[in-house]
């Protein structure tokens, strides 16, 4: 392709999305390289300290979307000493004295402090996307600091993290003029929020297509929210408690009718059972469940609403649902492609509460199966095998026993 002029090479280089695929191109030859490094925008390190933040600006200038991986994985199990490392502020100090034109930034498992939330937010005037996986060192503050100062943010998703709470007023950061939000995730924030602004924040935002709240948002909020963004695709319930009988129940209930657009539900980490039963108007349209921080939810409950879950193609759930509670799932979701079966209690060595059997059944029922994660306490080879002469398109296959 050297008589291609640059810039068809470089048009063809943006249909190459693949961050293994964008690496390999670049070894073919010098002009590749060349070409590779000025219109690369979205870098994936899967380490912190394989590279340095200046050669990574250096080797990429026009760097708009950056990944950073810090802790290894066994870190969410406490097996990394508490000063491991893994702080994101040399990244951030050294992308801001750069003034790269940096739009988005993904952590999981760093240490991110208030100051280095203060720095990204002011030293990126188009910064719209900000997702912390399972990061620590951080408050409240430093999130009030990114809905204060981003007047274009997008995206503000907080997964796992441990966060201190200052204060419960940092959505009323977010400036009147705020009306660009697609995705808003505090399901982890454990503290008080403001719900005025919480309920003007959605109202104001027409785009709005993710919103996960945590476990202080009540009912009659919820209801309020879901009538100002009929439009939501995903829907993370932070508590769902309240009397069966109740005006506010009667009025969610009317509401949930009108939100034929939701494709992903989650959450449920409060829950009374006796209201499930209002959800499943719009579990027809389900394609992801994820029901693995619910665990007020036991077998019985967890095989009603799967009933109602036709077109699931992906499900997490706790494996207090049981074989008999698998074998629901298997006769019920025949689109089901990724399944993921996690412990009730991961320190309870005692009775399993899913068995090969379950998995069986979920082989023989969901051919289109091709990812899993299966937490049990025994599996024999016999049933292994003949999970895999049911399920051909697996790609992805975790048992852990």
């Amino acid at each position: 392709m050297n008589y291609f002029p640059d810039e068809v090479v470089e048009h063809v280089f943006d249909f190459i999305t693949s961050h293994k695929d964008r690496n390999s191109v670049s070894l073919v030859c010098k002009s590749w390289y060349k070409i590779e490094r000025y219109s690369r925008q979205r870098v994936f390190i899967g380490n912190c300290y394989s590279i340095t933040p200046q050669r990574l600006i250096a080797r990429f200038p026009g760097l708009k979307s950056l990944t950073l991986k810090g802790k290894p994985h066994f870190a969410d199990f406490n097996l990394v000493p508490h000063d491991w490392g893994g702080f994101v502020d040399p990244w951030i100090k050294a992308l801001a004295k750069s003034r790269i034109g940096l739009e988005e930034l993904r952590l999981k498992r760093m240490v991110v402090s208030d100051d280095s939330l203060e720095l990204l937010s002011r030293s990126f005037p188009n910064f719209k996307s900000l997702v912390l996986v399972s990061c620590e060192g951080f408050t409240t503050d430093g999130v009030a600091a990114i809905a204060a100062n981003c007047r274009f943010l997008r995206e503000l998703d907080l997964q796992e993290n441990e966060v201190e709470d200052h204060r419960g007023h940092w959505l009323s950061c977010f400036p009147e003029s705020c009306t660009s939000l697609v995705s808003l995730n505090f399901a982890c924030l454990k503290g008080e929020i403001n719900l005025a602004s919480l309920e003007r924040l959605v109202a104001r935002s027409p785009n709005l297509k993710s919103l996960r709240l945590n476990r202080v948002v009540p009912l009659d909020t919820l209801q309020k929210l879901l009538m100002r963004a009929p439009q939501l695709v995903d829907l993370g319930i932070g508590s769902y408690v309240d009397d069966p009988s109740s005006e506010v129940f009667s009025k969610l209930k009317a509401v949930i009718q009108l939100c034929n657009s939701i494709r992903s539900l989650s959450g449920f980490l409060e829950v009374a059972p006796c209201c499930m039963s209002a959800i499943y108007p719009i579990c027809e349209n389900l394609t992801f469940l994820n029901l693995s921080y619910a665990p007020g939810l036991q077998g019985n409950d967890l095989t009603k609403l799967v009933q109602h879950c036709r077109k699931l193609q992906r499900l997490w759930i706790l494996d207090c649902i049981g074989d008999k509670g698998l074998g629901v799932v298997a006769s019920t979701c025949k689109e089901l492609q990724e399944l993921r079966v996690f412990p009730s209690d991961p320190f309870d060595a005692g009775n399993a509460a899913v068995t090969e059997e379950g998995l069986v059944l979920i082989s023989a029922g969901c051919p289109k199966l091709n990812s899993l994660l299966y937490f049990c306490h025994q599996m024999t080879n016999a049933a292994l095998i003949t999970v895999a002469k049911n399920c051909t398109n697996f790609i992805r296959f975790r048992n852990v026993c």
